[in-house]
C-alpha cells in the first residue's frame, strides 16, 4: 500500500498466541522492522492466496483500530507490495504465524505529498502493527465460504447480544427478519406501512450508552427536515429499514439493531461516536406515508442510512 489510507484497510488486530517460537527480529526490504512469532505450521502464504487475519494496531500506546472480538479481514495476496508495509512479508509466513511490525510517522511523511496524512496522525507518532494470519484459502471460492459462516456465526451472536439488552430493561419488542429488536411506542393509524410506500420520518440514532450521534430533530446535527425514502428498496441500512413495516402513519418505536443491520466495520463517514460493530438505537416517528416516491426524490446520491 502507498498510503496511510491503505494501510489502514490490511491492519488488524489479534493477540499473539501463547505456542508461538521465540520471535525473530527482522527488516523489510522497504525497511521496515518486524518481529515474527513462527507457528511451527508447514502451511505457506502464496501469491494468489486468500488469507484471512486478525489485526490490532495501535498508534504510540492507544490502540486506533482492532479486530478483537469483531470479524477477521480476509484479502487476496498479490504479488506487488509497497516498500515500508506489512505486505512485503505476506509471503514470508505460515498459518498461524504472527507479526508485529513498527513504522515511524516521520517515514510516510517524508514520503508523502503534503496533504495526504490523515489528522490522527502526527510527526514522531510510532505505529505497531499486530497481525496473526488465521487461515490460508487457495482460491476466492473457499474464501468466500469460509467468510460467510463467520459472518452468520458474527451476527447470530451479535442479535443475541441485543436480545439479551433488551431483556434486561424489561423492554418489549418485536423481532424484525433479520434480527432488529423494535418498541413499538405507538402503533398509529391505518394500514401497516408495506414495501414500496415512500415514508417520511424524524429520528434520533444513539449508542446503547445513550450517546446521540445522529438527529434530524436536533438542530445541533445540521439538518432538521423529515428523512424521506422508499421502504423496503435498500435506500436505508436494513435494521431501519425493516422496522417500518412495523408500524402504521403517525407511529412511532425504537429499534435496537445489531451493528450487522446498521454501519457494521465502517460507520458514517465523519463520525466520532459510533465504533465499528457498534450495536445501535434509534428513536422514530413516521411523519407521513405517501403510496410512492414524488418524481424529484429518487435521485442519485440519495442516502443509504439515517446519517445525513
Amino acid at each position: 500500500m502507498n498510503t496511510i489510507k491503505n494501510l489502514l484497510l490490511i491492519v488488524t488486530v489479534g493477540a499473539l498466541a501463547a505456542s508461538c517460537s521465540k520471535a525473530t527480529y527482522r527488516k523489510t526490504p522497504g525497511g521496515m522492522p518486524y518481529q515474527l512469532f513462527a507457528s511451527g505450521d508447514t502451511q505457506q502464504v502464496q501469491v494468489g492466496n486468500f488469507i484471512k487475519v486478525s489485526i490490532t494496531q495501535k498508534i504510540n500506546d492507544s490502540v486506533y483500530f482492532s479486530t478483537a472480538g469483531k470479524l477477521p479481514v480476509y484479502m487476496p495476496v498479490i504479488a506487488q507490495s509497497s516498500p515500508y508495509d506489512i505486505s512485503e512479508v505476506w509471503t514470508k509466513l505460515h498459518l498461524g504465524d504472527s507479526v508485529v511490525s513498527t513504522q515511524m510517522m516521520d517515514t510516510f511523511i517524508k514520503r508523502m505529498p503534503p496533504g495526504q496524512i490523515p489528522p490522527q496522525f502526527k510527526k514522531g507518532d510510532r505505529i505497531l502493527t499486530y497481525v496473526k494470519i488465521l487461515g490460508i484459502f487457495t482460491n476466492d471460492s473457499a474464501k468466500s465460504v469460509d467468510e460467510e459462516k463467520v459472518r452468520t456465526a458474527f451476527a447470530q451472536n451479535e442479535i443475541q447480544a441485543v436480545e439479551a439488552f433488551v431483556k434486561s430493561k424489561n423492554i418489549s419488542t418485536v423481532k424484525t427478519p433479520s434480527g432488529a429488536f423494535v418498541e413499538i411506542i405507538n402503533p398509529g393509524t391505518g394500514n401497516l406501512i408495506d414495501s414500496g410506500k415512500y415514508v417520511s420520518v424524524n429520528y434520533t440514532g444513539t449508542t446503547f450508552e445513550g450517546k446521540k450521534f445522529d438527529s434530524n430533530t436536533d438542530s445541533a446535527f445540521n439538518h432538521v427536515q423529515p428523512l424521506s425514502f422508499t421502504v423496503g428498496t435498500g435506500q436505508m441500512i436494513k435494521g431501519f429499514d425493516e422496522a417500518m413495516k412495523f408500524l402504521k402513519p403517525g407511529g412511532s418505536a425504537k429499534v435496537y439493531m445489531p451493528s450487522m443491520l446498521g454501519y457494521g466495520a465502517a460507520p458514517p463517514p465523519g463520525s466520532t461516536v459510533i465504533k465499528p460493530y457498534e450495536n445501535l438505537i434509534f428513536e422514530f416517528t413516521v411523519t407521513d406515508v405517501k403510496d410512492k416516491a414524488p418524481e424529484t426524490a429518487n435521485t442519485p446520491g440519495q442516502p443509504e442510512q439515517p446519517h445525513q
